[in-house]
């Protein structure tokens, strides 16, 4: 048994010294993980835009406007404001979907349900921009790209 041992650790110790060169993914270009890179500027967002078509089921439609300077904390909720049930009427803005008012034991309540209240969780601003890493995505059947 200590033979089997020892001569797994003998063919199993030169692959664990070997290195490999770690491949470049997402932004960081050469910079090591031990430094800290420069964030990229932010893209000039439109103050308005045509709504983006869903690329897949149950996506968060995406923000075509700007929200840099929002608030949204626990007494406040910019968003809401235009996309609110009593005020989406009013503002022309896109009414707050309804799952969004129900908890996660499942009851619908009078108001945003909590793990729905944090609007930029889950929907971003759109905006023409490069995508920084390589996508080869395709939405599928009606998402797909051109339909919606």
């Amino acid at each position: 048994m200590k033979l089997r041992f020892a001569v797994l650790g003998a063919l199993v110790l030169p692959l664990l010294a070997t290195a490999v060169e770690e491949p470049q993914f997402g932004m960081r270009d050469d910079v090591p993980l031990e430094q800290t890179n420069k964030a990229p500027e932010l893209k000039k967002i439109r103050k308005e835009m045509d709504r983006q078509p869903l690329n897949y089921v149950n996506q968060p439609p995406l923000i075509p406007h700007k929200v840099q300077g929002y608030q949204i904390s626990q007494s406040t909720n910019r968003c809401l404001q235009c996309h609110d049930v009593e005020n989406y009427l009013t503002t022309g803005a896109p009414r707050v979907s309804p799952t969004h008012f129900t908890d996660r034991d499942g009851v619908v309540q009078p108001h945003v349900a909590p793990r729905r209240y944090l609007c930029l969780q889950c929907h971003v601003t759109q905006a023409d921009v490069n995508p920084p890493v390589a996508n080869t995505f395709e939405g599928m059947g009606q998402f797909a790209k051109g339909k919606e």
